[in-house]
């Protein structure tokens, strides 16, 4: 009887450690490096490729694949709708926000990569324009194959493609400035 009563204490107390272990170490840790990895997702230099990667497609028609994938790149914080035009291959992404109340480098950084996402994952996106309440931003495909000098969707082959030839760029003021005003038409409102 005494050695049964001492089992049931015994695993009682390693149950209330584990518990304890749990709750206190390994939960708030998942917690930490979910928050860290958000974060690194609103960034053009950390973002993962892995990530978007499920929405490449070959179409741009679809709405829900496209809408996902700007939902998941960068500026997604900010309250977006979009407009799909299939006869001219062109998305619009309305972004209900100024573009004087965003760090501009983080929105050039952005835009540049965003665009670069979109087109290297949707075969026949010809265009994209992101309008702002104050400013709207047109790439086309030809401008930054031309940028990049290659296919887009060659980008996405690996991030030992990806991190080099888009995302380590981005980290250099002049190559952002220089793609703003090579890549986009900008257009104040």
């Amino acid at each position: 009887m005494w050695t049964k009563n001492k089992t049931i204490l015994l695993l009682a107390a390693v149950g209330i450690l584990l518990f304890t272990a749990v709750q206190g170490i390994v939960l708030p840790q998942r917690d930490h490096n979910e928050q860290v990895y958000a974060a690194e997702q609103q960034s053009p230099l950390t973002h993962d490729l892995q990530s978007i990667m499920k929405y490449q497609s070959q179409y741009m028609g679809n709405f829900s694949n496209l809408s996902n994938l700007m939902h998941t790149l960068p500026l997604n914080e900010i309250q977006s709708t979009m407009e799909l035009h299939p006869d001219s291959l062109t998305a619009d992404i309305l972004y209900h926000a100024e573009t004087a109340d965003l760090d501009p480098e983080k929105l050039e950084r952005s835009l540049i990569y965003n665009a670069t996402a979109a087109f290297a994952l949707v075969d026949n996106l010809k265009q994209i324009r992101f309008k702002f309440n104050d400013r709207t931003y047109t790439a086309e495909r030809s401008q930054l194959e031309e940028w990049y000098g290659k296919k887009l969707s060659s980008l996405t082959d690996s991030p030992k493609i990806w991190k080099p030839d888009v995302q380590e760029p981005l980290a250099n003021h002049v190559y952002v400035q220089k793609g703003i005003a090579s890549l986009f038409t900008v257009i104040d409102e």
